[in-house]
């Protein structure tokens, strides 16, 4: 048997790869004089199998080079930020690998996200870190399913259905690193048929050393109107620190091209705030260009504060 023949038997001809790259670069400068230089080209590779389609494998690998201008430092690193396999049948989906694991329906605060929850004080609050994990998700029903997801220190499992007015979910998760075991709940649907989008997430968190329980809970709102303005309110409470925080969102699109965005964020407790507004152009399909600031208002002993002044320019080209 030839060695192509070979091939074509073990189905190897039968692999579709498909190929993408990307580069981000961040130009940073904080009101303390601290000039920063980021630098991301990210590879991402998709493999798929003509003859078995539910199977598929993907890496995605990102080299980061950073200037820091005080102290001055300069650092280069090649890291996996994806890497899986996984099998995605009609009623049963498996994922094995470095992946993001998708909990929690917050915007701005991810409570019983314990694997990569958002970091809303973040220039790319939507790059979140994998975890190396295996996940399973059964599907129950059309409108219901079940997951679980297992890591080296972390765990969950989920029952998740729709209801005659929302999305519900019940969620039991482990966090051996953190010391503490959750019991928590998801819940997103249309409040009634006016389009505001209502949404929650929290649950009841035990410490494992102590034995005491907190609760920690998001609850938001999020409505979209015709001239393309989208606003959005999210409140967190704490009762760990007796904290409470809430946010305000707007995005507003003046022109096809350009979006113009603002996120508020304050303590209700200190009265401490931060704000972040940025407005993004679209070069081309892909190119885009924003810019954008963080402006801090707080103590030393405050929930957002002292942070010094931050502002940024960011450049994102797909090839």
């Amino acid at each position: 048997m030839s060695f192509l023949a070979s091939m074509a038997a073990a189905g190897l001809l039968a692999l579709v790869p498909d190929y993408a790259l990307e580069n981000t670069n961040i130009l940073g400068f904080a009101e303390d004089a601290h000039f920063v230089d980021y630098n991301r080209l990210r590879a991402d590779i998709t493999v798929k199998n003509e003859k078995h389609e539910a199977f598929a494998a993907r890496l995605i690998i990102d080299n980061e080079a950073a200037f820091t201008q005080q102290p001055s430092t300069l650092r280069d690193d090649t890291s996996i930020y994806r890497g899986y396999l996984e099998y995605r049948g009609e009623t049963h989906f498996w994922t094995m690998g470095r992946q993001r694991i998708p909990l929690g329906v917050g915007r701005v605060w991810n409570p019983i996200d314990i694997f990569n929850p958002i970091n809303s004080q973040s220039v790319e609050p939507q790059e979140r870190p994998g975890t190396e994990a295996l996940r399973y998700e059964y599907a129950v029903s059309r409108l219901a399913g079940f997951d679980c997801t297992l890591s080296r220190d972390k765990g969950e499992a989920r029952l998740k259905g729709y209801l005659d007015f929302a999305d519900v979910a019940l969620v039991g998760l482990y966090d051996n690193e953190a010391g503490m075991d959750i019991i928590g709940w998801e819940l997103e649907g249309e409040l009634f048929a006016t389009g505001i989008e209502l949404r929650s997430e929290g649950g009841s968190f035990h410490d494992d050393a102590t034995g005491r329980r907190h609760t920690d809970f998001i609850a938001g709102a999020e409505y979209g109107f015709a001239n393309s303005l989208t606003v959005l309110g999210e409140y967190r409470f704490s009762d760990e620190v007796q904290s409470d925080d809430l946010a305000v969102s707007l995005s507003f699109q003046p022109k096809i091209l350009w979006t113009v965005t603002c996120l508020a964020v304050q303590s209700l407790n200190d009265q401490s705030f931060f704000v972040t507004p940025s407005v993004e152009y679209s070069a081309g399909d892909e190119m885009t260009v924003s810019a954008g600031a963080f402006v801090y208002h707080g103590g030393s002993r405050d929930v957002y504060g002292p942070y010094p002044d931050y502002v940024y320019i960011r450049w994102f080209v797909h090839f």
